[in-house]
């Protein structure tokens, strides 16, 4: 059986982000794991139009005439599980993120996520409180441990990475209940067809 896969999603398209450093530092912490194969999917390469099909998402997206949109679809479909790493712009998250989560729906399913933020004082918290429900009504697996990076005064290194070592143990934390959850689910849906699909 091939190696689950996890993407790692950077949700961020803005000039001069931020993002990037904090995708590339948890791709890297990933990768130390065994047996799991890793992508890092950037939302800057996947110029998605707003959504305007008159269908729902679990309908549409089987049959998009737009390539970027249904390599978009097939590309979550691949994946096992994700990392979301998102900023918090006016206590929410980017629209970007919003309007490529919103391009699928029946290839979230059934799989967990987990979360990379940052901001100011809240450190990015808020925006995944938001989208933590929006997890939830996709039938997805949000992870509770998560990692929230406070930016004023954050200790970074050249290429943008946190140092300090809180943010390397709430990393820990959340790959070990990410992975878990993975596996688990991975395992389920083998096993076990889901309803209705």
């Amino acid at each position: 059986m091939q190696e689950p896969s996890i993407g790692v999603i950077l949700s961020s398209v803005r000039q001069g982000r931020r993002g990037e450093g904090f995708a590339r530092w948890i791709h890297g912490l990933l990768s130390e794991r065994a047996g799991v194969r890793l992508e890092l999917v950037d939302l800057k390469d996947w110029p998605l139009p707003g959504y305007e099909h008159a269908a729902m998402p679990g309908v549409a997206e089987k049959s998009y005439a737009d390539p970027t949109a249904r390599g978009w679809v097939e590309k979550i479909a691949a994946q096992d599980g994700y990392v979301i790493v998102t900023p918090e712009y006016n206590h929410g998250y980017p629209g970007a993120l919003k309007n490529a989560i919103d391009h699928a729906f029946n290839a979230w399913a059934n799989k967990p996520v987990s979360f990379v933020s940052y901001g100011g004082t809240a450190g990015g918290a808020r925006a995944v409180e938001q989208l933590r429900l929006v997890a939830i009504e996709l039938r997805m697996v949000p992870i509770r441990d998560e990692v929230n990076v406070r930016l004023i005064g954050a200790s970074l290194d050249e290429r943008g990475r946190p140092t300090e070592e809180f943010y390397a143990k709430r990393a820990a934390a959340m790959i070990d209940n990410l992975l878990w959850w993975v596996r688990v689910t991975r395992d389920g849906r083998e096993r076990h067809p889901l309803p209705g699909r």
